[in-house]
């Protein structure tokens, strides 16, 4: 199949209006976001059954005929790891491409490995050798060179091949159910919007906070969040985690004390130290009642370790016997939670309660 450059919107309707007419379509994105707070679409590339496109984005500004294809309930829409390609989709057109078919999830359904990339499952399916050599492209570039338009294309090109070949394999081996299962999970919404009650907990260093350093750090990293969004900056450009816990855990509440923060720069001081002692105001005024929980989980009791190492030995041992990753069929952290708390054995994926249900509620129950 030729590939197609398509860069107004002439061209994009007329494409779309072919699509739309399509079982399945393949999708990626390239995308920038090293120097960025919101990520920079540059191309859309898409496969048919015939026809090969990438999508300029950077000079058709109004991507809203996509939303037709995207989000057809006939069309399947297949993406291999597509966490984050549904997330720049979400961002720019406010709907996330459903149904979705994700190449990877398959791929560790059928026991290829946890988290294949894209280039090793075409190795492996296709058996063609990707070059990866231009994988730090400047997709912000234009005119872009052949070479990375053809490197772009070719993310797609190959991938309506291991579609076919993953969906037969998963049709025989009757797991193509499995792969739905986890691929709705992708249609949350939830998982594409900042959660910016939690960012807090993904800050370096908070799981060694109490709960009036957390209530602090949770502050600061909401007003770190917002500032980003303003300037259009990653968030460690405005400041480090390292910063923030250091701040969390001084607590200053005057200019006096702001500059004792040894990781908080003099620039920093000069632009945010109205805005910092603000927030050190504003979290101290929090009732103690809604300071955050401490993150760190309790420590097992011996009962319990020798408890979740039955539980994982079963799961290994099912795994093998399926020719898939443990991982895949149940995370140490699900585990660790069923161990805690046996009644959540009710909120596993209904294929994961066929398939190993039964016997971890026996186990959970003897113990």
């Amino acid at each position: 199949m030729e590939l197609e450059i398509i860069d107004n919107l002439d061209q994009l309707e007329a494409f779309c209006a072919h699509a739309v007419g399509q079982d399945w379509v393949c999708a990626d994105t390239e995308f920038m976001r090293e120097d960025t707070y919101y990520p920079k679409l540059c191309l859309i590339q898409i496969a048919t059954q015939t026809r090969i496109v990438c999508i300029d984005t950077l000079i058709i500004n109004d991507l809203s005929v996509l939303n037709q294809l995207f989000t057809s309930k006939t069309i399947t829409k297949v993406f291999h790891a597509a966490r984050q390609d549904l997330e720049i989709l979400f961002m720019v057109n406010g709907e996330i491409p459903y149904p979705v078919f994700d190449t990877q999830i398959a791929a560790s359904a059928l026991g290829y490995g946890d988290q294949i990339s894209y280039a090793q499952l075409v190795d492996e399916l296709c058996g063609v050798q990707l070059d990866k050599s231009l994988s730090r492209t400047v997709w912000t570039t234009r005119p872009l060179p052949d070479k990375a338009i053809q490197y772009a294309a070719n993310d797609v090109r190959y991938l309506s091949q291991a579609y076919t070949l993953l969906k037969k394999e998963l049709d025989d081996k009757g797991r193509t159910h499995w792969v739905e299962s986890e691929c709705q999970n992708l249609n949350d919404m939830n998982k594409y919007k900042p959660d910016t009650h939690n960012l807090w907990k993904s800050v370096k260093g908070a799981r060694k906070l109490s709960s009036k350093q957390s209530n602090v750090l949770r502050w600061l990293a909401r007003w770190r969040d917002h500032e980003a969004m303003q300037q259009n900056r990653p968030r460690q450009w405005i400041m480090r985690d390292e910063t923030l816990h250091e701040l969390a855990v001084k607590q200053p509440t005057s200019t006096a004390s702001l500059a004792q923060v040894e990781l908080l720069t003099r620039k920093q001081r000069g632009r945010y130290a109205g805005k910092l002692l603000d927030c050190m105001d504003r979290a101290m005024q929090t009732r103690k009642e809604d300071w955050p929980e401490v993150i760190a989980k309790p420590a097992l009791s011996r009962q319990q370790r020798k408890l979740l190492k039955q539980v994982k030995a079963f799961v290994r041992e099912r795994a093998d016997q399926l020719g898939i990753t443990p991982n895949f069929l149940a995370t140490r952290s699900m585990l660790e939670t069923l161990v805690c708390e046996p009644e959540e054995l009710s909120n596993l994926t209904s294929w994961r309660l066929d398939l190993i249900g039964n016997d971890l509620k026996q186990l959970l129950q003897e113990e």
